[in-house]
């Protein structure tokens, strides 16, 4: 059975994205638990090519892939966008909502972009899930999920979608096109 090297810190994420392996594909998903660095850019693909570069120098199991994601508010350029983890750190949803307070344009999008190496390409999976920020946090989910509502629900946050949010997340569809790489590359290998 195929296995593939996922390079992060964050047990959640590794969590969502092994969930949506269990269900997708028969690829076996292994956590090498490492904090990545970061260059400073705008560009999500851009941050996780470099953090893959860097990693694999380190690391020399293939396939090896690492996943940086942001929250994208169209009212504030863009912000928090690539710095989202650190955004989330020191200023927290209360923060966000904060600096929401008298908008009404309330529109963003969730990125996430994948950066696999195998053998000696590397390849990028990026997908987006356009949405509004909230006016409240709920008391569900990890990051900023309690403040995002998916424009595909509309009324919940991905907090409040519970499981469900593994159907419909900017992670869940950039990690099914890797699992579909994947399948196409490992399985006409063997």
């Amino acid at each position: 059975m195929p296995v593939v090297f996922f390079v992060t810190s964050n047990q959640h994420k590794f969590q969502e994205v092994n969930t949506i392996f269990t269900q997708h594909t028969s690829i076996q998903l292994k956590l090498i638990q490492k904090s990545i660095i970061e260059i400073q850019s705008f560009d999500l693909e851009e941050i996780a090519f470099f953090s893959l570069e860097k990693c694999t120098q380190d690391f020399h199991e293939r396939p090896i892939f690492v996943e940086d994601s942001g929250l994208f508010i169209d009212q504030l350029n863009g912000f928090p966008g690539p710095f989202s983890a650190y955004i989330f750190k020191t200023i927290g949803l209360k923060g966000i909502l904060t600096l929401m307070q008298h908008v009404n344009n309330r529109e963003a999008f969730f990125q996430s972009s994948i950066a696999l190496k195998i053998d000696d390409c590397i390849e990028i999976f990026t997908e987006r899930v356009k949405g509004k920020i909230s006016r409240n946090i709920s008391e569900s989910g990890w990051g900023y999920d309690p403040i995002f509502i998916p424009e595909c629900d509309g009324i919940h946050s991905f907090g409040d979608l519970g499981p469900k949010k593994n159907s419909i997340s900017h992670r869940y569809l950039a990690t099914l096109k890797l699992i579909r790489f994947l399948e196409d590359h490992l399985f006409e290998m063997n």
